[in-house]
């Protein structure tokens, strides 16, 4: 009877992970170069958040913040959310439609410090940069404005007139 009870609590507990793995909404990049293209139609920018594993603030960014924005419609509608691994060799084809590894990618983003979040245009080109988390209690907020101020710079840059 006790190894039966053994046996559904590592299913109950196994199952309760799995479900909580899969509501964890992060999109991981896979084409840049795609994106991209996304970003002129759409006329919003690319959120990329670099993370790296066993990091606390990365944890909760990517939980608390990054992970329910991009389950929202309204954020869906404004934004394109990435996520990029610092530590990870797996591909990704960059803006310029060349296959790098995620480690590559944040190399050269120079990115050295973990959460790191930036809004980018369709060249790949930062317009705003969020580093580590100064306050947990407005970092939803504080992102929020760069989104809108990102959103302005790009449409500002694609009704430019020569």
């Amino acid at each position: 009877m006790v190894p039966m009870f053994r046996f559904y609590l590592l299913v109950a507990v196994f199952l309760s992970n799995f479900a909580f793995a899969q509501e964890l909404n992060l999109p991981v990049a896979k084409n840049f170069f795609l994106d991209s293209q996304q970003v002129w139609k759409k006329k919003v920018p690319i959120l990329i958040m670099f993370s790296i594993p066993d990091c606390g603030y990365c944890k909760k960014v990517k939980e608390d913040i990054i992970s329910p924005m991009a389950d929202l419609k309204e954020y869906q509608d404004k934004v394109i959310i990435r996520h990029i691994n610092a530590n990870s060799f797996d591909e990704v084809t960059d803006f310029y439609n060349e296959i790098v590894s995620h480690n590559e990618f944040a190399f050269k983003y120079a990115v050295n410090f973990f959460p790191t979040v930036m809004l980018v245009d369709n060249y790949g080109i930062v317009l705003e940069k969020v580093l580590g988390v100064a306050n947990e209690d407005y970092y939803w907020t504080d992102l929020d404005e760069l989104i809108d101020n990102s959103i302005l710079k790009i449409n500002k840059q694609l009704s430019a007139k020569l």
